[in-house]
């Protein structure tokens, strides 16, 4: 070869570096800025997650969803967790129905923790859901007048009931996994934030 060709020859081979060096690095990008799906089963109840930060934090609102068929029949939490935000104790809302199709946590601010702003958040999530609730069950008894005045004013029956199977499982994987990994943690309030079940 001449020195012409082998110039040429090194160009081309140097231009075919440089477009699978760009090609990863588009890939590497799309990776890294790509929200983290995976499918996971815990206990029977299939659930497909959707996580945009690789840590737990008090974001204001989340929904969860699955491929669970949609139950008529609610489960709701509303209490104090573990957790301080700005020296302030987490309170958070959980809903969820006796299939686990969905999950729905919402923080409230600690001065908006009432029955007008519990009757706001489910309402909200009534009016949005494809099959709307004929029941929704309750089990903390510490939470009973402020629950029931907020779902006595909705179109849906408010039952304390011991059967939260769907709900008691959620809190016990947050409790487990979740609040200890967040920011604020206090493990000595970690009994504390369990509370009696309804009538207990």
């Amino acid at each position: 070869f001449t020195s012409l060709h082998l110039c040429t020859l090194t160009m081309m081979t140097a231009t075919r570096t440089l477009v699978v060096l760009l090609c990863s690095l588009g890939a590497l990008q799309t990776m890294a800025f790509a929200p983290l799906s995976q499918k996971m089963t815990h206990r029977g109840i299939s659930q497909q997650l959707y996580m945009s930060t690789p840590s737990p934090s008090a974001e204001t609102e989340e929904m969860i969803t699955t491929d669970n068929k949609p139950s008529e029949e609610w489960e709701l939490d509303c209490y104090s967790r573990p957790v301080l935000v700005n020296g302030k104790k987490l309170w958070e809302v959980l809903i969820t129905d006796s299939t686990g199709s969905f999950r729905y946590r919402k923080a409230l601010p600690s001065n908006q923790v009432n029955s007008r702003a519990l009757r706001a958040t489910v309402e909200e999530l009534m009016d949005k859901a494809d099959v709307k609730p004929s029941t929704i069950r309750f089990f903390r008894g510490a939470m009973f007048n402020m629950i029931n005045i907020a779902l006595s004013e909705l179109e849906v029956v408010g039952r304390p009931s011991r059967r939260t199977i769907a709900l008691a499982q959620w809190l016990e994987e947050r409790h487990k996994d979740v609040y200890p990994s967040m920011e604020g943690y206090k493990q000595t309030m970690a009994g504390m934030a369990g509370g009696p079940a309804f009538l207990d």
